[in-house]
């Protein structure tokens, strides 16, 4: 795979807690992370997937899996379901962010980016969503020992979203 084999450094988002954002260098290896593999394509499962395009770092994601994340680890669960119900839909909702389509990967226990993403890749459905064309955004925070990653379009303006409720796999 195109230079996602083991980066030269590694880091944790950790460091981070508590910041707006991870700094620029920071979101900026994420996202070239992310971009080469989408533009390579690669095998989830035992489906090959076609390049897709790029997706760009949206800060309203980052508030979200950050949120997310920060929920897990407060109330020590581990799941897309909060405890109180709410699903990555219902996460953007909250935060405004007005989705066309959403999704999320998650991770627990891994030290470092390279290393969670190694075992998305290794997850077909994890490595389906990384590799679905119609995400074209993305934020990504780590909160103790919890990752998560969303994806998310906007939809379009003057457009309203028939589908109010999220469901695996749209």
């Amino acid at each position: 795979m195109k230079s996602f084999a083991i980066f030269s450094f590694v880091f944790l988002l950790l460091p981070y807690y508590g910041q707006s954002q991870p700094p620029a260098e920071v979101i900026d290896e994420i996202i070239t992370t992310i971009n080469d593999i989408r533009e390579e394509g690669c095998t989830c499962g035992r489906k090959k997937m076609p390049p897709v395009g790029p997706v760009k770092w949206n800060d309203l994601l980052y508030n979200t899996a950050s949120a997310h994340a920060n929920d897990m680890r407060r109330n020590n669960y581990f799941g897309h379901i909060s405890k109180d119900g709410r699903d990555v839909g219902d996460r953007f909702d909250e935060h405004g962010y007005r989705w066309q389509y959403a999704g999320e990967n998650l991770g627990e226990g891994q030290e470092s980016f390279p290393e969670v993403v190694k075992d998305w890749l290794e997850s077909p459905s994890h490595c389906r969503m990384i590799m679905n064309g119609d995400m074209t955004e993305m934020g990504l925070a780590k909160r103790g020992k919890y990752w998560v990653q969303h994806f998310g379009t906007l939809i379009p303006k003057n457009y309203k979203r028939t589908n109010s409720r999220y469901s695996e796999g749209n």
